[in-house]
């Protein structure tokens, strides 16, 4: 392609070198391939630990290897070219003096144009400490080493949307009304205490925010404005980021994280209930959309920096007509296969806004799966289904904050994006507007894409599960049926008192 036929956004990167850290999530990963797809850029350091006596090296190459970026390497004459503009870059954000070996850090300093900041710990239930530690301190780590790169045209640091949560109306700025004195303070403090007197602060230190992980998420915020507002940077806030809508396949999603955990059981066809209040509309946006925002975000800071002092903030969600969870609960239904279809109708789903009716449920969910597990055992099989009940359990207790609250929020720097800002060209090349999605289409494709991309994998790997087969799976779906139909016409019976 020659350079008059480059896109206004193609030619922003052109050429340039990329830095991702947190490149190996989820977010990461999906930002990565479409660099890769996409772009023509020199090189993309990808910032990744060691872990599990893998070298980052080997972690990289597992995750290329992966079917998210079997289109990046479709033509085989390019794989050599692309695949040696990917450079990991091993860092071990424990040791500050030396998270990075020296010659990287020179090449780092001396190379990159365009940094992509997305390194988080996304744990809820973390200790204080903790999450102060990996979403601040290693930030602010990150980011000092950014600020000593000669060639910088922008950071783009991202955050999320639910990082002001405790608020009703969320706004494109910077909120500091941290208490305590401070991020830095609470610091300070946090690191005084032993494990138990933090646990005891905690609920006290954090306020009204439901968790650590966005209290965190704010205090960083903060930080990247008092210390690094002379960079060229801008925060790019997503809220739930959830499976690819069309790149670079439809239904791409890795993890059981958000409304994909919750709907495991489902695909499965066994029972299984959520804590939602079904009236309430949730803030979700697909990866690849995100991903395309970002890209796009990027371009936007440096002319923002150029007029203003101020850092741009991106509210990456849709303020329109958004569906509320009864909608796409029943669009999720509609990507089941009809039998499974029929069965969560019928039998195998709660949904439901009842303290009591959920306690129930629960009982319920841990009791099937001790039975499942008893089953696996006559089979020969390791229990597991205990355990797996147990973490959709913890996940929708998690999830509870938000899934029982709406907000209101302004984002003027993206529909000022998502009108004459970027041209038509661009929006077809990296398609964002999430006003233009069609929803119905993706929430359909929802459950099918856990199945194939995060449920299937993980069977192919379980060598007890590939043995299950042929009538098993029949004489499985009567008997969970018939599991289910016993306890969900308890439900039914006490609907009345305890309501939805």
């Amino acid at each position: 392609m020659s350079d008059g036929n480059i896109s206004k956004i193609g030619k922003f990167y052109q050429g340039s070198t990329v830095l991702i850290t947190g490149a190996s999530g989820f977010l990461g990963q999906v930002l990565l391939e479409k660099i890769l797809r996409s772009l023509n850029v020199a090189k993309v350091y990808v910032m990744i630990r060691a872990k599990r006596n893998s070298s980052a090296d080997e972690r990289l190459q597992r995750m290329l290897d992966g079917v998210l970026f079997d289109r990046v390497w479709q033509d085989p004459s390019k794989y050599k070219e692309l695949r040696s503009k990917v450079i990991p870059v091993e860092i071990d954000l424990d040791c500050e003096s030396n998270m990075i070996a020296e010659e990287m850090k020179m090449r780092l300093q001396k190379e990159v144009d365009v940094v992509f900041n997305l390194l988080a710990s996304i744990n809820f239930n973390e200790p204080l400490d903790c999450a102060l530690r990996t979403n601040v301190e290693y930030t602010d780590r990150l980011l000092g080493l950014v600020s000593q790169m000669k060639r910088l045209k922008v950071v783009v640091h991202v955050s999320t949307f639910f990082s002001n949560c405790d608020k009703s109306m969320i706004e494109e700025r910077i909120y500091d009304d941290i208490g305590f004195g401070g991020y830095a303070n609470i610091m300070n403090i946090v690191s005084n205490l032993d494990d138990a007197e933090i646990q005891a602060m905690e609920p006290h230190l954090i306020g009204d925010f439901p968790n650590t992980y966005t209290f965190s998420k704010k205090c960083a915020e903060v930080m990247v404005r008092d210390k690094y507002g002379a960079l060229p940077i801008g925060i790019f806030r997503p809220p739930i980021v959830s499976s690819t809508y069309q790149e670079p396949v439809a239904g791409w999603i890795n993890n059981f994280n958000g409304p994909s955990g919750l709907v495991v059981m489902l695909s499965e066809g066994l029972y299984s209930a959520a804590f939602v209040d079904t009236r309430k509309r949730p803030f979700l946006v697909p990866v690849d959309y995100c991903v395309n925002a970002l890209l796009i975000c990027a371009v936007d800071i440096v002319k923002q920096r150029s007029l203003a002092s101020n850092i741009p903030v991106y509210n990456y969600t849709n303020p329109g007509d958004i569906f509320t969870w009864e909608q796409i609960v029943a669009r999720f239904y509609e990507g089941l296969d009809p039998v499974k279809r029929m069965l969560a109708y019928l039998l195998t789903a709660t949904v439901t806004r009842s303290p009591v009716r959920y306690a129930m449920c629960k009982t319920i969910m841990r009791v099937e799966g001790f039975f499942l597990d008893v089953m696996r055992q006559l089979r020969g099989q390791a229990p597991a289904m205990s355990q797996v009940f147990e973490r959709m359990i913890n996940q929708s207790e998690v999830l509870k904050f938000f899934t029982f609250h709406e907000w209101t929020m302004r984002n003027e720097n993206v529909q000022r994006l998502w009108g004459e800002e970027v041209s038509q060209e661009d929006a077809e090349l990296f398609p964002f507007d999430l006003t233009k999605m069609d929803w119905d289409d993706y929430y359909r494709n929802f459950i099918p894409g856990v199945v194939r991309y995060a449920i299937a994998p993980r069977k192919e790997k379980d060598e007890k599960t590939k043995a299950v087969a042929g009538n098993g799976e029949v004489r499985k779906y009567s008997l969970y049926s018939i599991w289910s139909f016993l306890f969900h016409s308890l439900l039914s019976l006490l609907k009345n008192f305890t309501g939805r």
